[in-house]
């Protein structure tokens, strides 16, 4: 549960503003920037890529490409959503809490990137607080990320694709999974310092 985010989240913090300008996407910055710009970020968690992105950065290099996050309102998207395309349907790969899932269109000129929004009870899960372009914001955790890469997202997406799983899906999923696996394991045999950036 986000428990003390109204009080912590306008903290400013620059431990990896640097890093994150240098390593995050442009287009994906400005999206980025508009979310913290609309959005109360004490009332979204970010999951998936930005997740990831979070809890693997300090070892290795994260791609974000869209945008995925969880609610408990949709009330605390309106901002988002009075000035962005938004559209919604039936969430496939991910449970939500109505079987929706809103994709929300931010665009620059012919550019555009998705921000998908997932409708959760934040009491069911674990989350945590990481500076993200100098923006104190909640996010899925390590184990929460990990355990959904190694046991749900695969299966998710082998149910409703099945024979149309392609193979880079695939691999993209399995990959997560062993990234997370080798930082723990690495951990478990002190030696995490062999891939540990030098970020700060």
């Amino acid at each position: 549960m986000l428990t003390g985010k109204i009080e912590n989240m306008n903290i400013e913090n620059t431990s990896f503003l640097e890093y994150d300008k240098k390593n995050i996407r442009s287009f994906q910055q400005m999206a980025l920037e508009f979310l913290f710009n609309n959005v109360n970020m004490s009332k979204i968690v970010f999951c998936g890529g930005v997740a990831d992105y979070l809890n693997l950065r300090e070892y290795y290099d994260i791609t974000i490409n869209d945008i995925d996050l969880i609610f408990e309102n949709e009330q605390d998207l309106q901002p988002m959503i009075n000035k962005l395309e938004t559209k919604r349907y039936l969430s496939k790969y991910y449970k939500t809490k109505n079987g929706e899932a809103l994709v929300h269109i931010f665009r620059v000129g012919e550019n555009s990137i998705n921000i998908d929004s997932f409708p959760r009870d934040f009491s069911n899960s674990t989350y945590i607080q990481s500076p993200l372009l100098g923006k104190m914001v909640w996010h899925t955790s390590f184990e929460e990320s990990k355990k959904n890469h190694n046991t749900e997202i695969h299966l998710n997406t082998s149910e409703v694709k099945g024979v149309d799983y392609q193979w880079r899906r695939l691999y993209k999923h399995s990959r997560k999974a062993s990234l997370y696996n080798n930082v723990t394991f690495l951990e478990e045999k002190n030696l995490i310092h062999t891939i540990k950036k030098n970020i700060l």
